[in-house]
This record gives structure tokens, C-alpha cells and sequence, in this order.
């Protein structure tokens, strides 16, 4: 039996997503955003609502698929300012 040795240490889950106590980060982010709507109306019943809500959406999004699948979707879905909607490594790709 060997000693524990913390310079050959290896973690078992090293490409684990982003965790909030036991909740993917994602999901955390989508209930805050519910409860942030229910702030916005002022109404704690409605965030409630909104938070389970934006959770179940977002959690049937991503079930049985890759982790980040989420992310990539708001990626190509949204139409945010500050992405763009082909990093421009891409072109190179294209180009015959």
C-alpha cells in the first residue's frame, strides 16, 4: 500500500462543469433570472414561478445531451451584440 503523495495527485474530474453547492451553474443562472423577473414586477409569487419555470425549460434543454449544449445554444439562438455568429478562425475552414 502506497502513501498519498500530493505532487502525483490526479483529480478524477478535471473537465467537470462549473458547480453552485450541488446545481450546474446554468441552471443556478436561469433561476436567478426568474427570480430577478420577479423583483422587476414585484411580485415573489411570480419569480417563483419564473424561476421554476426558466429551471424546467432549461433542464429539458440540456437532458440527454452534452454538458454545454445550453450554452451553445444561447449561443446561436440569441442575437447578442457581443457575440459574433462565426468566430473568424472559421473562415479559413471555407476558404476552397
Amino acid at each position: 500500500m502506497e502513501c498519498f503523495n500530493p505532487h502525483e495527485y490526479v483529480p478524477r474530474r478535471l473537465d467537470a462543469p462549473a458547480k453552485f453547492l450541488l446545481w450546474d451553474f446554468d441552471l443556478v443562472a436561469s433561476g436567478i433570472a426568474g427570480l430577478a423577473f420577479g423583483i422587476i414586477v414585484n411580485s415573489l409569487l411570480m419569480g417563483a414561478i419564473a424561476s421554476y419555470a426558466a429551471i424546467w425549460a432549461y433542464s429539458r434543454l440540456k437532458q440527454k445531451r452534452h454538458p454545454g449544449y445550453g450554452l451553445h445554444y444561447l449561443y446561436w439562438q440569441f442575437p447578442f451584440r457581443t457575440f459574433k455568429r462565426t468566430p473568424p478562425s472559421s473562415r479559413r475552414f471555407f476558404v476552397g
